[in-house]
């Protein structure tokens, strides 16, 4: 497991960061970070311990909360993490060119840190690791990559899917150009879930991208980092799901709609096809349109 003791950033503490989490939904042992407007997320800190954030400047900290965990102020805590996380991520990367991949007959590449179950049936021109767990009777289908992912029982990934991808999260620099955020969580896929041809399945940047049971997306479908897909959710084909966005069981996406970032979608929602969504969708309901609105029958 990678590790970061924080003594390198912050003087006096000393304890291992071993990942990244968001400051709305904290783990302990990871870092993030949280700006002064919504300081009032320092609560979320109370229940987890040895976290590090990097905080705005006249940001007001509990002092039990400066006792448990370790906090580096700047002017800007999203840059300060940013390159905190290019760090953690470079010293993930050389951890992870060590590991062999060993091409097998099935002709697919697969990393010493894989186990794939005996049912598993895996195509030609696929890539499986690292950091990858597969449930049992999936079904990999040719030139599907696969990272940094933990995957259910009877799972179908139809040709050319990338599950495990970099997510897109910049922040800017003194100078104002850009620094990609490295996306350093996961992707949990439940049980029985389909994923289609030419799908993009971005890994958490301030947690995981979760996809639980039973869901089903159609081909060119684009999940951002830190999707949340409850049970039984349908995607059809060039949907595009912004990061941070949830949908509710039961819910169903029209084919090309665009989700903005940060929505939340009601259980059993409909998003009309075609449509561009900017705002949450509540339970039930049926929007479509550009921007998408709520569909009345006439």
């Amino acid at each position: 497991m990678m590790k970061i003791n924080v003594g390198r950033i912050v003087e006096g503490k000393s304890f291992d960061i071993v990942g990244i989490s968001y400051i709305g939904a904290p783990k302990s042992n990871t870092a993030m970070f949280i700006s002064k407007k919504v300081e009032h997320l320092l609560a979320k800190l109370e229940n987890v311990d040895k976290c590090l954030i990097f905080a705005e400047h006249q940001t007001k900290i509990p002092s039990f909360l400066a006792e448990k965990h370790a906090f580096h102020f700047s002017e800007k805590p999203q840059l300060a993490y940013a390159r905190f996380a290019v760090q953690f991520a470079e010293e993930r990367f050389t951890e992870e060119k060590a590991l062999r991949y060993t091409l097998t007959a099935g002709g697919y590449y697969v990393s010493e840190d894989v186990n794939i179950p005996d049912d598993a049936y895996i195509e030609p021109g696929c890539v499986i690791g690292p950091d990858v767990q597969i449930g049992e009777n999936a079904k990999i289908l040719a030139g599907t990559i696969v990272r940094h992912s933990t995957i259910g029982n009877n799972f179908l990934a139809n040709e050319n899917a990338v599950i495990g991808a970099n997510g897109f999260t910049m922040a800017e620099d003194e100078a104002g150009n850009k620094l990609r955020i490295p996306t350093l969580g996961r992707v949990i896929i439940g049980n029985n879930v389909e994923v289609g041809t030419h799908d993009n399945i971005s890994c958490g940047s301030g947690g995981d991208t979760v996809i639980e049971d039973y869901v089903k997306i159609d081909a060119l479908v684009h999940l951002g980092h830190d999707v949340f897909l409850q049970k039984n959710v349908e995607i059809t084909a060039g949907g595009i799901i912004g990061g941070f966005d949830s949908l509710g069981e039961h819910s169903y996406v029209g084919i090309n709609a665009v989700l903005r970032n940060r929505i939340n979608v009601g259980e059993k929602a409909i998003i009309g096809m075609g449509s561009t969504v900017t705002k949450s969708v509540d339970a039930g309901i049926i929007v479509a349109g550009n921007p998408a609105k709520v569909f009345e029958k006439k």
